[in-house]
C-alpha cells in the first residue's frame, strides 16, 4: 500500500532514534560527512537511508489492506525534498504483499539489484523488531553480524534531554564515590554535563574519572558502558512502562464483553486472563534484571566495590534484546488500547471488536527470544 503523505513529516524529526521512529533525515544531518556514516550506513540506497522508518499503529481500513489480522506496522517513508519536509513524502508498508515492487518502483532500481536487496532484507528485519530503541537495534545487527555505524544508534535529541537528569542523579553519586564522596565536589549541574557527554562521547576525557572510579582499562570501560548507557535508558523508560500498563490492566479487568455467547464466553475469559499473566510475566522479568543493576550499583557506592557494577555493565548488552522486546512489546499493548478506547464511552466493546483486538493482544505478549531470531 503505497500512497503520497502531505503532512508535516518535520513532526517526525527526533534527532536520531526512539522507540517509534528511526529519523534518518536527521541522523544524515548530523553525521553526513563523517567516514562512518559514508562506509557503514542503515541503507545502501542513498534516497531510503534520507527517510523516516515508523512503528505504525493501523487503522481500520490499513488493518483491512494488510490482512485485519495486524494492530501495528512497520512504514517506510521517503520526503519529496531533503530540505523541505513539509512537502510530504511517499510511504510504504513493509508488511505490504506489494512492498518490494513499490519500493523499487519508487526508488527507480529493478528488484535485482543487489543494494535494493539487502536494504529490503535489513527494512524485514526491522519490522520482526517490537521497537527502535537504539540499544535494542544495536545489539540485535551486532548480533545478526550487520555492520552498520555507530551514529545510527545516538539516542534522539528529544529523548535526550529527558532522560539526562535521571542519569544524572547516578552519576553525581558515582562521582562523588570516585573522589572520595565529597558534599562539594560535584554539583547536579556538572552532572548533568557529564550525563550528556556519556550518552554523546563515551570516550570523551571528561569521563575519566568515571572510568578509574569503576577500575577498568580503556577497553573494558568502551566495552562495558554501552551495557550501563542501555540500562540507564530501559530503567528510566520503565517507570512510565509500568504506569501505562497498570492503567490497561485496570481496564482489562473491568471490560465488559457485550453479546458472548456459551463457549464463546469460556474463550474470552480465557484469552484476557492470558494477557494479564502475560503482561506480568513480562513486566516481572524485566524488573527483575533493573533490580539486579540498581543492587550491584549500590554495593559499588556503599562498599566501594567496583566488581559488582563493572560484572554488570559487562553482562548488560547480553540482555538488551530481552529487555527491548519486553519494554516494546508491554508499551505496544498499552499504546493501541489507548488509541482505541480513545473517545469512546464506558468500558464495554462487543464480542465482534474483543475477538478481532485481545487474541492480537496474547499473541503480541506471548514469551520470545529475539536473540535467537538474529
Amino acid at each position: 500500500m503505497a500512497k503520497d503523505s502531505f503532512g508535516k513529516l518535520s513532526f517526525l524529526k527526533r534527532g536520531g532514534s526512539t522507540s517509534r521512529v528511526i529519523d534518518l533525515v536527521s541522523i544524515k544531518e548530523r553525521f553526513g560527512e563523517t567516514t562512518g556514516w559514508a562506509i557503514d550506513p542503515m541503507f545502501r540506497m542513498g534516497r531510503l537511508n534520507k527517510g523516516f522508518v515508523v512503528k505504525h499503529t493501523l487503522r481500520a481500513w490499513e488493518r483491512e489492506h494488510l490482512g485485519g489480522d495486524k494492530t501495528s506496522a512497520t512504514k517506510v517513508i521517503i520526503p519529496i525534498s531533503d530540505t523541505n519536509l513539509d512537502l510530504g513524502g511517499h510511504s510504504i508498508f513493509v508488511e505490504d504483499p506489494n512492498f518490494e515492487r513499490q519500493l523499487a518502483e519508487h526508488l527507480g532500481v529493478t528488484t535485482d539489484n543487489p543494494d535494493f536487496s539487502t536494504d529490503v532484507s535489513r527494512l524485514r528485519a526491522l519490522a520482526g523488531l517490537p521497537s527502535f530503541d537504539p540499544y535494542l537495534l544495536h545489539e540485535f545487527f551486532r548480533r545478526a553480524g550487520e555492520h552498520i555505524d555507530n551514529c545510527y544508534f545516538v539516542i534522539s535529541d528529544s529523548e535526550l534531554r529527558k532522560i539526562t537528569e535521571y542519569v544524572a542523579n547516578q552519576i553525581d553519586t558515582l562521582v562523588r564515590k570516585a573522589v572520595g564522596g565529597g558534599s562539594d565536589v560535584a554539583t547536579l549541574a556538572k552532572s548533568k554535563k557529564l550525563a550528556k557527554v556519556l550518552f554523546e562521547d563515551e570516550d570523551s576525557e571528561q569521563l575519566v574519572v568515571l572510568r578509574e572510579a569503576l577500575r577498568m582499562t580503556a577497553q573494558e570501560y568502551r566495552d562495558g558502558v554501552f551495557g550501563w548507557k542501555g540500562t540507564l535508558y530501559y530503567s528510566w523508560r520503565s517507570a512510565d512502562c509500568y504506569a501505562e500498563l497498570v492503567a490497561f490492566l485496570k481496564d482489562l479487568k473491568g471490560l465488559r464483553v457485550i453479546g458472548l455467547m456459551g463457549e464463546d464466553r469460556a474463550e474470552m475469559r480465557t484469552i484476557m486472563t492470558n494477557i494479564a499473566q502475560l503482561s506480568m510475566g513480562r513486566w516481572n522479568r524485566l524488573k527483575s534484571q533493573l533490580d539486579t543493576y540498581h543492587n550491584e550499583f549500590n554495593i559499588f557506592v556503599q562498599r566501594g566495590d567496583p566488581a559488582a557494577l563493572k560484572s554488570f555493565m559487562t553482562r548488560a548488552p547480553e540482555l538488551f534484546v530481552e529487555m527491548g522486546e519486553d519494554l516494546g512489546r508491554l508499551q505496544h499493548v498499552s499504546s493501541y488500547w489507548k488509541f482505541w478506547t480513545k473517545g469512546r464511552r464506558g468500558q464495554s466493546m462487543t464480542a465482534q471488536e474483543a475477538f478481532d483486538l485481545l487474541p492480537d493482544f496474547e499473541a503480541a505478549l506471548q514469551m520470545t527470544d529475539l536473540r535467537d531470531a538474529a
